[in-house]
């Protein structure tokens, strides 16, 4: 291979019925999906929030000293000018703080954040990664801190995380203004893109392992944001909220993308000994259409890794790019 340097009847009638009976408190919204939910209720509280967890959050009075727990969201609080009294530490040579938040505290790394500096703070709201803080979340409920656990992975998902950050701060306006800035930027990608749909498929890499990205990883939610084709899609029976499945040169070959990307997570130098032992030392690899007209990439991890937030249309362009450069010249 050369050189890998080009780099989604009862139950659904209640529901329609539900949804219009509901129009006016505030319309459906995926089943444990963030909700900006209600402020300034009746029962005096300043908002009420669905997280990502499905739990419902009350917040008493406008947060005054927010803690931020996952680096991805920081950018989110940056675009509605928020304050923040602690942050998560950032340990990634493709990741930065914004500049607004270089001396803010810091509570720890994302993945193993300080209970303890996190409680000398004296937060009134901890925002939080739905998947990494599961644990974290009860105790610090257990010491009367409001806790919204976040998850950010897909283009909805920034979204809705950008309209729950926006209800926290009281920049809703901002927070809408910054979605239809987002929305109209990759409108103008996709209005763009040819009527035929090419097949892409999206190979996972790490040094123990090759594993096929699916539509509902984020480097597949990009693609399906351009209506490409994932020759992983409905690939047999997936567990809960795998995003991959095990890597197979024959249902690949079978496939035949016109597209392949790379996305790798470790030392360089090891992924690719595990690529040319896994992909590219089969015969078959050299006959895929992609390989053979050169349309191979790696994807760069700040945007295909690591959700690019406020940066997804930066993510979709870059993409866009790659699979129709004679169109995004």
């Amino acid at each position: 291979m050369r050189e890998l340097t080009m780099v989604k009847r009862w139950i659904k009638g209640m529901t329609v019925f539900l949804c219009a009976a509901t129009l006016f408190i505030g319309g459906c919204t995926p089943q444990n999906a963030a909700t900006a939910g209600s402020r300034g209720t009746g029962s005096g509280n300043y908002a009420v929030i669905t997280d990502d967890a499905g739990r419902t959050v009350t917040l008493k009075d406008k947060p005054q000293r927010v803690v931020v727990l996952s680096t991805s969201l920081l950018n989110f609080v940056a675009a509605v000018d928020g304050n923040l009294a602690g942050r998560a530490t950032v340990k990634s040579e493709v990741a930065s703080i914004p500049e607004k938040y270089q001396t803010v505290p810091d509570v720890g790394p994302v993945y193993n954040v300080s209970t303890e500096k996190i409680i000398e703070l004296k937060p009134d709201l901890v925002i939080a990664s739905e998947i990494q803080h599961k644990e974290l979340i009860p105790i610090l409920e257990q010491n009367n801190i409001p806790v919204l656990a976040l998850r950010t992975k897909t283009y909805d998902d920034v979204k809705r995380n950008l309209e729950v950050i926006g209800k926290v701060y009281g920049k809703e306006d901002t927070a809408k203004a910054k979605q239809a800035e987002m929305d109209a930027a990759i409108a103008a990608i996709t209005d763009k893109l040819p009527h035929e749909h090419k097949k892409i498929a999206i190979i996972h890499a790490t040094p123990s392992s090759v594993t096929v990205e699916l539509p509902n990883s984020l480097a597949g939610d990009i693609a399906q944001l351009l209506h490409l084709d994932n020759v992983a899609a409905g690939a047999g029976t997936v567990q809960g909220d795998a995003e991959k499945i095990p890597y197979s040169m024959e249902a690949l070959v079978e496939k035949n993308p016109d597209v392949i990307f790379f996305t790798s997570m470790g030392p360089s130098e090891k992924i690719q000994k595990r690529i040319k032992q896994d992909v590219e030392s089969s015969p078959a690899w050299s006959s895929l259409k992609a390989v053979e007209e050169g349309s191979v990439y790696v994807l760069p991890e700040n945007y295909f890794l690591l959700n690019p937030g406020l940066d997804y249309p930066k993510a979709v362009d870059y993409m866009a790019r790659l699979v129709y450069p004679e169109v995004f010249q």
